[in-house]
């Protein structure tokens, strides 16, 4: 009895491995797939802030000058 309960127990401990083993396999597929989105999104902004630095921005506009104010005598 002891050699069937053993053969039990062996082939539970195998089902069980088996089934971590597929559970790390899905992790490590859904940790792959966001590697590379997050990749192309590093691409993308890398790209943005290679486009606006080489754009010359331009000067910004002088303020307009203020009126100036009439000096009151004394």
């Amino acid at each position: 009895m002891s050699f069937w309960t053993d053969a039990l127990r062996a082939l539970q401990q195998v089902a069980l491995l088996q089934h971590k083993v597929e559970q790390a396999l899905t992790t490590a597929e859904e940790a792959r797939r966001h590697s590379i989105e997050t990749r192309e999104r590093v691409i993308r902004l890398e790209t943005l802030i290679d486009i606006a630095m080489r754009r010359q921005p331009a000067a910004p506009p002088t303020p307009p000058a203020l009126p100036e104010s009439p000096q009151t005598g004394s």
